[in-house]
């Protein structure tokens, strides 16, 4: 690995100065002391020392680079057992490192979607055109890009039936297989939420005898996405300049956005 280099040199600088001179050996401080005894009761703490901690890290890299392949999210405890041999204890000290090594060395971000329970790696490199996709993720996206978009110009959460309504205008149906996106439903339900694009939650809705299901944007989303694309996207499908969407060119521009709004601030949304 290219960081794995790095962290044996390291590995060796520390052997070196391990090793003191006799007049080192025969004046030990009492400073030295305290220092290697901490060392050791932090070592006993989580059954490592320096040379098993980095071996530790590039496991851990590792396992995210494998187990992100198919973009799923990764469970804190599965990376455990996976590249820790189940030291769950060791996890919170080299976590820190695992992120420098992947941003740094791999251009990833490793993100924690739900506090101490999952994790997502996301690409730090923008793709820089559609045309620069694999021909079966280039489907797939573009089907995401229009769902993604559909719930961000409907201000968020959309109910579920909404959203298969607004796919049947676009012909895409949910109960045929469609000869260009594939199986529809399963990447909606499965593989869009498995990838952190997309969430799907069950509210009570009033007055309704049963709960529905509603989508939104998902962690993945919200960093891999420009809402600012999406939002110039569906104008110039509908034919409209973006300041007409006053609440999504606020959450894609700012509220001091690049263009004039003075005088299109009595313009309603539809």
């Amino acid at each position: 690995m290219p960081r794995s280099s790095g962290i044996l040199s390291s590995q060796q600088s520390r052997n070196n100065r391990s090793e003191p001179s006799q007049s080192q050996s025969a004046r030990p401080s009492t400073s030295g002391q305290q220092e290697r005894g901490r060392t050791s009761s932090q070592q006993q703490q989580d059954g490592t020392d320096d040379v098993e901690q980095d071996q530790m890290v590039i496991n851990l890299v590792k396992a995210i680079l494998n187990m992100s392949c198919n973009k799923h999210q990764m469970k804190k405890p599965d990376l455990v057992k996976n590249a820790l041999g189940g030291n769950s204890r060791i996890f919170p000290k080299i976590i820190g490192q695992v992120m420098r090594e992947l941003t740094e060395v791999y251009g990833y971000k490793l993100v924690e979607t739900e506090r101490n329970k999952t994790y997502i790696l996301v690409s730090t490199i923008t793709c820089g055109s559609i045309l620069d996709m694999n021909d079966e993720y280039r489907k797939s996206y573009t089907l995401l890009y229009l769902i993604l978009g559909y719930i961000f110009m409907k201000n968020g959460d959309v109910p579920e039936q909404g959203l298969w309504d607004f796919l049947d205008k676009l012909h895409i149906s949910s109960e045929d297989h469609h000869s260009f996106f594939g199986d529809v439903p399963k990447l909606i339900k499965e593989t869009f939420i498995k990838q952190a694009y997309l969430v799907r939650t069950k509210q009570v809705v009033e007055g309704m005898n049963e709960d529905r299901y509603f989508y939104g944007w998902g962690k993945r989303a919200e960093y891999e996405l420009s809402k600012r694309d999406i939002l110039e996207s569906f104008c110039k499908l509908m034919g409209k300049p973006s300041v007409c969407f006053i609440t999504q060119h606020t959450a894609a521009y700012g509220m001091n956005g690049e263009d004039d709004m003075s005088d299109t601030m009595e313009v309603t949304q539809n």
